[in-house]
């Protein structure tokens, strides 16, 4: 989810699923394929605000807020800087960078906008087991492409309740996790119109209490 900490970024995916369901590895990585496709096609509605911890080679460590609202199709992401709607079935969206006002549309916009990260071909995927947060049980799975690997928690649901994100030296760049989950979204959120404004309380805009890690 590099999307939500860094704007713009977003990347895209072909999986490739190994032949032999014998194998155990094959099988984690079979796994991985659905539990991706899960987070890319879920129908379900929720808001999410994440906290980030951004990481960058020689920079000091910067912490902010993003959030991400899904109700059936449509879609929205909020960060200090970007916010973006799109439609998950018509593969449209819309992209505003708040400071510019730059706007993009198109359908790289929708494949940045939900689920794990579809921008950028994912080279290899595995499950990495069941573990328990804040908000209930997740799956973690690893997923590696040609510069980076992340990692992803993810909730029966498909929504992605943690992340990591490192170089393919093992520099961490993000880790992030949700401060606050709930299963409904605010009104009118998801029309361009509305991208004029945070749909984000400012009390979640603020640095978590000690011991919200959930990562």
């Amino acid at each position: 989810m590099l999307r939500v900490a860094t704007g713009a970024l977003l990347l895209s995916a072909s999986i490739a699923v190994a032949a032999c369901a014998s194998d155990p590895a094959d099988e984690k990585t079979a796994a991985a394929t659905k539990l991706i496709a899960l987070t890319r096609e879920t129908r379900t509605t929720y808001s999410m605000v994440v906290w980030n911890r951004i990481q960058r080679p020689g920079a000091a460590i910067v912490e902010e807020w993003s959030a991400e609202f899904h109700d059936g199709i449509r879609h929205r992401v909020e960060t200090p800087r970007d916010r973006m709607v799109a439609d998950c079935v018509a593969m449209t969206g819309t992209y505003v960078e708040i400071p510019t006002g730059k706007i993009i549309t198109g359908a790289r916009v929708a494949r940045a906008a939900w689920g794990i990260n579809a921008n950028m071909p994912i080279l290899a995927a595995r499950i990495g087991g069941k573990h328990q947060n804040r908000f209930g049980g997740v799956v973690r799975v690893a997923v590696v492409d040609s510069d980076n690997v992340r990692t992803y928690d993810v909730a029966e649901n498909g929504a992605l309740l943690a992340a990591t994100i490192s170089d393919r030296k093992g520099n961490r760049l993000l880790t992030n996790w949700a401060v606050s989950y709930s299963p409904d979204v605010p009104a009118d959120i998801f029309s361009e119109a509305s991208l004029a404004r945070s749909v984000v309380p400012d009390e979640l805009k603020r640095a978590p209490m000690p011991g919200l890690h959930s990562r």
